[in-house]
């Protein structure tokens, strides 16, 4: 009985508490937001389908898909610059 229960519980431990990353692209002015999703289409199909936008009453955030492999995200990086200069790796809290 002690090893049912034990056994679960290292387990969450380990899945809870992986760190997780997304390429932050920008945060722009509602107002920009045909140009944004504009700027976004000159992605690779590839890479557009990683890049997510969420929508503020005055803001368009514009991030990439969350995961744990910064190793992956980071050979990304410079793909995702050549469109969005100021992007960088963030850390989701």
């Amino acid at each position: 009985m002690f090893r049912i229960v034990i056994i679960p519980l290292i387990f969450s431990t380990f899945l809870i508490s992986s760190p997780m990353f997304t390429v932050r692209l920008g945060v722009f002015d509602i107002n920009n937001e045909i140009h944004i999703l504009n700027t976004i289409d000159r992605f690779s199909p590839a890479l557009k389908k990683t890049v997510n936008t969420y929508k503020t009453d005055r803001f368009i955030y514009v991030h990439t898909i969350p995961t744990d492999k910064k190793k992956h995200l980071t050979k990304l990086l410079p793909a995702y610059r050549k469109i969005f200069p100021d992007a960088y790796i963030g850390k989701i809290k």
